[in-house]
C-alpha cells in the first residue's frame, strides 16, 4: 500500500466530517418553546377562540407538525413550521383584539349618540 493512501483517506474523511458539521441544522429548541408558549397563551384567551378560530386552529396544527418534524430530526422544517405557527397565533390574537376594539368603539359611539340626543332634548329651541 502506498504511504499517501491513508493520508488521502484521512483528509477525505476530515473534509466529509467538516461538510457534515457545517450542513447540519441545530434543533430549534428555543423557537419551539417560544411558539408553544405563544400558541398556548393565545388559545387560552376566550375571545380568540370566538373571534379568530381559523387562525388559532391553523397555529395549533402547524405547532403539531413542527413537533412531529422535531421528533423526526427535520430541524429545518420544524423551525419553519414553528415560526409560521407563532405568526398565525399572533394573527389570531390581533384579530381578537381588533374585534374587541370594534365592540368598544361601537359602545362609545352609542354613548356619544345618547348624550347628543340628551343635549338636543334639553337645549332651548
Amino acid at each position: 500500500m502506498h504511504p499517501s493512501i491513508p493520508l488521502r483517506l484521512t483528509a477525505a474523511a476530515l473534509a466529509l466530517g467538516a461538510l457534515a458539521a457545517c450542513s447540519s441544522t441545530p434543533p430549534p429548541a428555543e423557537q419551539m418553546a417560544v411558539t408553544r408558549t405563544t400558541v398556548n397563551r393565545v388559545a387560552a384567551a376566550p375571545a380568540t377562540a370566538t373571534s379568530a378560530p381559523v387562525d388559532l386552529q391553523r397555529a395549533q396544527e402547524k405547532l403539531i407538525l413542527a413537533e412531529k418534524a422535531m421528533a423526526q430530526q427535520d430541524y429545518k422544517n420544524a423551525r419553519r413550521l414553528a415560526a409560521e405557527a407563532e405568526v398565525d397565533a399572533r394573527v389570531a390574537e390581533t384579530r381578537a383584539d381588533a374585534a374587541r376594539n370594534a365592540t368598544n368603539l361601537a359602545q362609545v359611539q352609542d354613548s356619544i349618540r345618547a348624550l347628543q340626543e340628551e343635549i338636543n332634548r334639553r337645549s332651548p329651541r
